[in-house]
């Protein structure tokens, strides 16, 4: 269990217009509002959507499910933080729309969507410091506060303070005093020979404290993904450029409207790559997961 706590909040009301696209348009309406953590909750109405369920089984979110037609937000909340320095969000929803059979309903974490008209409230922490963090256990990348304390002084705890005086500052303890090498020890010269120098000490090295090794983040794959400034082939937005990537997420920029796409590496599959010879450039396909 982890609890953190947040005592400076901010709430912002937040209007998604018909035409936006989630959470490319909520990303930027935070990172105006300089809100890095906070959770969110929402209602409205979306022309399009895609979500996916996580498999706990695989530790692998399963191939996206496309909702096509129009359909009810019933419920939307998720989380913001930082991963590697961008702002992120976690979005889960549940969603509404008529079928041939009825009432349809539809769960899962948000992926994209086209907004019809939503609206949003956002509880922005703006003491509270959040990332996420790879975790090894789940296959998740979870909350938590990034750590901004400082080293504890060695030495005395400070005293108690009365009412109306300075506080004392704390004492901090000596540093230890190397101890003083062992002299050589000269017996004493026969009569008649001079008096021999006792040899000088030799310097003694101090002996090397190895670094503790940082830990590194096992990639589950080693296969190529793309990268700023490479092409792609995506299976539902066609021919798209990457814009921005950080291993996990990636932002394309459709060729054929200019409209920013986010998307999520974990729900695709990424054939290996092929390379213009013209430009240099690679180009992918990401294809659904199966």
């Amino acid at each position: 269990m982890n609890v953190l706590e947040a005592r400076r909040a901010r709430h912002l009301i937040i209007r998604l217009d018909r035409g936006e696209e989630l959470p490319a348009a909520l990303v930027r309406a935070l990172d105006e509002a300089e809100a890095r953590a906070g959770w969110i909750e929402g209602a409205g109405s979306l022309e399009q959507a895609e979500i996916a369920l996580f498999d706990q089984a695989s530790r692998t979110y399963a191939k996206t499910r496309v909702l096509d037609g129009p359909c009810d937000v019933v419920a939307l909340s998720g989380s913001i933080a930082l991963q590697q320095g961008e702002t992120s969000l976690r979005l889960s929803a549940t969603l509404a729309r008529e079928s041939g059979v009825g009432l349809q309903l539809a769960a899962g974490e948000l992926v994209w969507a086209r907004v019809y008209g939503l609206e949003l409230r956002v509880t922005a922490f703006d003491d509270l410091p959040l990332v996420r963090v790879f975790d090894d256990r789940t296959g998740l990348t979870q909350l938590t506060a990034q750590s901004t304390t400082l080293p504890a002084i060695v030495g005395e705890p400070p005293r108690a303070t009365p009412p109306g005086q300075p506080a004392e500052p704390p004492r901090v303890a000596p540093p230890p005093q190397a101890a003083e090498p062992p002299r050589a020890v000269v017996p004493p010269a026969p009569a008649g020979e001079p008096t021999r120098a006792a040899p000088a000490a030799a310097a003694v090295e101090p002996a090397a404290v190895p670094l503790p090794q940082r830990p590194v983040r096992r990639r589950q794959e080693e296969e190529a993904y793309p990268e700023v400034g490479d092409s792609v082939t995506h299976f539902h937005f066609g021919e798209c450029t990457v814009i921005s990537s950080d291993g996990e997420r990636i932002r394309l920029r459709q060729e054929r409207d200019g409209r920013v796409r986010e998307v999520s590496l974990t729900m695709l599959r990424i054939e290996p790559p092929t390379v213009d010879p013209a430009t240099g450039k690679k180009q992918f396909r990401l294809a659904r997961k199966n």
